[in-house]
């Protein structure tokens, strides 16, 4: 038993160094070749490094910092605390993947103009207004798969221009797990011209389903209703209803 303890403690403690000393650059240079992202400016080691650019997707994260986290390996996994900038806003994270290749995030804390994520999500014929905030507990996703998260997604001073401006007051949305262990979205507002309370998700048997409503307050004018009329149907309640579902692929 003392035997297998050293030995244990032996192998540890290689892996330790191995991460403490081996200098990050190599390791990046082939992520580089063999992932979309591409890392530029390396410096440090596995175990705390930098990077001035980070770019996947065309989505670009500036002056990111890593510490290697060695206690998930026990849990079979490879797992990074990352302190970055994206878009001049501050983002802390812990990301990583398990040993059969699936990818997560926890406790996901950031923070974007909505006119910056309008332009990421590159909506047409909408500008939005206000400010996103994300607290993501937990997300995972692999390939060939739906992903899942749990969290909350807060708007405030959310306002849609379409034919004319509409106040959405503050928007909140709560991430977490269907019965289906589907991602699941549970979407509210407090104050603005446009009541909203609904879901919307990610289903087996048509990839994503929304159902919302949506009720026009006393201080939305004929123009805000004019526009729910162009994309959801009007009920006899004065209520407008988004419904609908389909393949991800049509909206991606």
């Amino acid at each position: 038993m003392k035997k297998r303890h050293y030995i244990s403690i032996a192998v540890i403690s290689y892996i330790v160094l191995l991460i403490a000393t081996i200098p990050a650059k190599p390791v990046i240079d082939l992520l580089n070749k063999n992932t979309p992202a591409r890392i530029q400016g390396v410096s440090g080691t596995l175990w705390n490094g930098r990077a001035l650019i980070i770019n996947i997707n065309n989505i670009k994260i500036d002056k990111a910092q890593w510490s290697f986290k060695l206690w998930k390996l026990l849990l079979g996994k490879v797992a990074v605390d990352v302190d970055a900038k994206f878009l001049d806003n501050d983002i802390i994270a812990e990301i990583g993947t398990s040993f059969i290749g699936r990818f997560y995030l926890n406790d996901l804390k950031a923070t974007v103009s909505a006119q910056q994520a309008a332009e990421i999500a590159n909506l047409p014929l909408v500008q939005l207004s206000g400010i996103i905030s994300l607290d993501i507990e937990s997300a995972q996703w692999k390939q060939g798969e739906l992903p899942l998260a749990s969290g909350v997604i807060n708007w405030t001073d959310a306002a849609v221009t379409v034919a004319d401006t509409a106040s959405l007051g503050k928007v909140t949305i709560l991430l977490s797990e269907s019965d289906q262990q589907l991602l699941n979205a549970d979407i509210k507002n407090q104050g603005g011209d446009i009541k909203i309370n609904g879901t919307a998700g990610l289903v087996p048997e048509a990839d994503y389903s929304v159902d919302i409503k949506l009720l026009p307050t006393a201080s939305a004018n004929n123009n805000i209703k004019q526009s729910l009329g162009m994309f959801a149907q009007r009920q006899n309640n004065g209520e407008y209803t988004l419904k609908k579902s389909g393949s991800l692929n049509q909206i991606m």
